[in-house]
């Protein structure tokens, strides 16, 4: 009989936060853009090393408001949020990230900061 496989316990698993943010621009952008653009502004700013240290994962993303959700290390929040403000143009429309805010859980997020674009 075969065993399962042992998984990590909560405790030694890494502890991640989510940041909503908006995309204002003088066009609307897709998903694979706003995707692109994060690792693009994670790997110029905090360079190999340290978006492997952050792990920026792309967890969604709205098109008609131009809203989405991105996780992050909860040790490197702050230095995810600079690289996204350090963003001035996507695929050569002129456009910034605006941080709407940071939580531990995804629920919580977008009870309290997307609730106002629709996000359910």
């Amino acid at each position: 009989m075969r065993e399962k496989p042992k998984y990590l316990p909560p405790t030694l698993r890494d502890k991640h936060r989510y940041i909503a943010f908006q995309v204002i621009g003088e066009r609307a952008f897709t998903k694979d853009e706003i995707k692109s653009a994060i690792w693009d502004a994670s790997l110029s700013t905090l360079g190999v090393l340290g978006s492997a240290r952050a792990k920026p994962w792309f967890i969604k993303f709205d098109e008609t408001s131009q809203t989405g959700i991105v996780r992050v290390d909860r040790k490197h929040v702050e230095e995810l949020r600079l690289a996204l403000t350090l963003v001035t143009e996507i695929n050569g429309s002129k456009a910034i990230f605006r941080t709407l805010g940071t939580s531990g859980t995804i629920k919580r997020l977008k009870r309290k900061f997307l609730a106002e674009h629709d996000w359910r």
